[in-house]
């Protein structure tokens, strides 16, 4: 839905603009002005009086704009009187100035009008365009050909040698709006072009906080925004949306946003490389660094809010850029040598590239480098969240496999005390009997038993045949126990793979032990017998302990209540589910035969 947005107002952008070669050159007429340097300010009277004596003729270059000095430029439309007669009106373009007045003919005196864009003033804009202009008349200028305008320039710095005014037609003025250059077309698509990257990553880290809860994706979303704020100075389509109508808000919003774009982008590397845990002496420096932000955006907004202008608030603001690019390539060392995880060369691929281009539009006064800058960093960042997502996948999938580990050896704990006392119980019953053979027989195998456990007691999971060979001791002790009483079948299929097969270890024992303790013991003739039996099955195995005992009802009879499964059983069942990860399906189905009872237990194949 976004990118249909987008893409939908990308061609609103593109049906109203018609392109030209040279629009300027067509349908304004430039200006060449005369430039009066002046240490001390004056008046206009002073200025015509200088005028009239050449002064402006004689005066030397201007050079670089210096905030030092106060500029008078003499505009002469002498050159022009043929097109000045053809039309009443005319619209005058100042260009760029800083703190300027523009002086005209009005009424048999002179008046100033401002030019001052963050101020109180005169002019009127183009939208499209973002052309400001002054509707006058030809009656307007003064000695019948001439405008005066006064500049100070407290933070640009222009070469006011190239400075050039112009001026339009009313008619060639509309036509103009309609038109966009092509190197002001080529800036406008690259920050269209960043605008629908950043909606999109903003988008998809909002999701991913919601989703994992984590302030980095809303730190990074809020220096994408604020990015967003600060390039929309190249479209003026763009720029509306953040109150370009009232310049004073936006040369301050624009302003903080070149210090929140810094504060969030640390915010975002702090969380990002989780300084905290990794880098605590380093993430205190990021701190302090965030909080100096903090106070660099409260400073300016005072000072723009009694002085746009001043002169104090532009050095602070090269200051800071000079500091923050600074501590961006001391940053970049510093990860490179010292941070372990290999997420470092995301940041250090981004901030090498984010600063590059903010230090290349410093110097070359263009702000389409930082943008592309801008565009790659956030391309690598889109990757390197892409990495760490899944590097906190992999990790909580082997905390979950640990946790999982865990509590399967302590459930497998709780089972093997179980047979140790039985055990024991049966040997000191052996030992106050006299039965002193059966009670050595019965310690040897018992000995076999618990070396054969205690040797796989670190493995959660051991082969089937390893299982089988538990089975057929434990059933050796309760055949001794119980003065061989019962007999015991184990159905195998040997010339299969089955025996390589991996199943929980004892996963199987507790089973037999209810057959033989709940369904053959209390069986008062006959033949007794449990057979086990495993099968091969697509994806588990199956195993099934059936014995010919007295089945549950009689058992749940001759006890006078409901029969309940052993602890044992309960435990076992619990594995099951933990193992198949299904907690509703039954994994052991019990089934009453009309002698005994059969119950199948599927076993997962690991």
């Amino acid at each position: 839905m976004k990118n249909a947005w987008f893409f939908l107002f990308f061609l609103s952008f593109m049906s109203t603009a018609t392109f030209s070669k040279d629009l300027s050159a067509n349908y304004q007429v430039t200006l060449y002005p005369k430039v009066l340097r002046l240490e001390n300010p004056i008046s206009i009277d002073s200025v015509l009086e200088l005028s009239s004596l050449g002064y402006f003729d004689q005066a030397e270059p201007p050079g670089v704009a210096d905030r030092n000095f106060e500029y008078w430029f003499e505009i002469d439309f002498s050159d022009h009187f043929d097109l000045l007669l053809k039309t009443d009106t005319i619209y005058f373009y100042p260009g760029g100035v800083e703190i300027s007045h523009l002086y005209i003919f009005q009424n048999g005196n002179i008046k100033e009008l401002n030019l001052t864009l963050m101020a109180k003033n005169d002019l009127k804009r183009n939208t499209y365009q973002n052309i400001h202009y002054l509707p006058i008349s030809g009656s307007d200028l003064i000695e019948g050909s001439k405008l005066f305008v006064k500049s100070s320039y407290l933070r640009a710095t222009p070469d006011l040698n190239k400075k050039i005014f112009a001026f339009s037609t009313p008619e060639a003025h509309h036509l103009l709006a309609g038109y966009i250059s092509p190197e002001s077309f080529k800036v406008q698509v690259l920050a269209y072009f960043f605008l629908g990257v950043a909606a999109v990553l903003m988008i998809f880290n909002l999701i991913l906080f919601f989703y994992v809860k984590e302030f980095q994706f809303i730190y990074y979303s809020s220096f994408l925004l604020f990015q967003l704020i600060y390039y929309s100075r190249i479209s003026p389509n763009l720029a509306d949306y953040f109150g370009f109508d009232f310049p004073w808000f936006y040369f301050w919003l624009t302003t903080i946003s070149q210090l929140l774009i810094n504060f969030f982008y640390l915010l975002f590397i702090r969380h990002f490389l989780e300084f905290q845990k990794v880098l605590p002496r380093f993430d205190f420096v990021v701190r302090s660094i965030a909080w100096l932000l903090i106070g660099w955006v409260l400073i300016n907004t005072m000072i723009i809010f009694f002085n746009p202008y001043s002169l104090l608030q532009s050095l602070l603001m090269d200051a800071q850029r000079y500091f923050m690019a600074g501590f961006a390539f001391f940053g970049i060392g510093y990860l490179w040598f010292v941070y372990p995880s290999k997420l470092k060369y995301f940041v250090i691929a981004g901030t090498l590239v984010f600063t590059s281009g903010a230090l290349m539009t410093m110097f070359f006064l263009k702000l389409d480098y930082m943008i592309a800058g801008s565009a790659i960093e956030s391309t690598i960042f889109a990757l390197g969240l892409s990495y760490k997502i899944k590097s906190i996948n992999l990790q909580k999938q082997s905390a979950e496999k640990e946790a999982f580990q865990t509590k399967l050896g302590a459930l497998r704990a709780q089972i093997n005390p179980h047979f140790i006392f039985n055990s024991l119980s049966s040997i000191q019953h052996l030992i106050s009997s006299g039965q002193r053979e059966a009670a050595l027989t019965y310690l040897t195998k018992f000995s076999k038993f618990v070396r054969q456990v205690l040797e796989n007691s670190i493995d959660v999971h051991v082969t089937l045949e390893k299982e089988v060979e538990l089975l057929k001791v434990y059933l050796d002790l309760e055949s001794l126990r119980f003065d061989h009483t019962f007999s015991y079948q184990i159905d195998f299929p040997e010339d299969s793979n089955l025996s390589y097969q991996e199943v929980p270890m004892l996963i199987v024992q507790p089973f037999v032990e209810n057959a033989i303790k709940h369904g053959l013991m209390p069986k008062e003739s006959g033949e007794r017998k449990v057979w086990i039996r495993f099968f091969d099955r697509a994806d588990h195995l199956l195993c099934e302990v059936e014995d010919n005992g007295i089945g549950r009802k009689a058992s749940a009879a001759a006890k006078g209540t409901i029969h309940r499964p052993s602890r044992g059983m309960v435990l076992t069942e619990e594995r099951l589910k933990m193992i198949n990860g299904v907690e509703n399906q039954a994994q052991i189905l019990i089934e009453d035969l009309h002698e005994g009872t059969k119950i199948s237990i599927k076993l997962p194949k690991l």
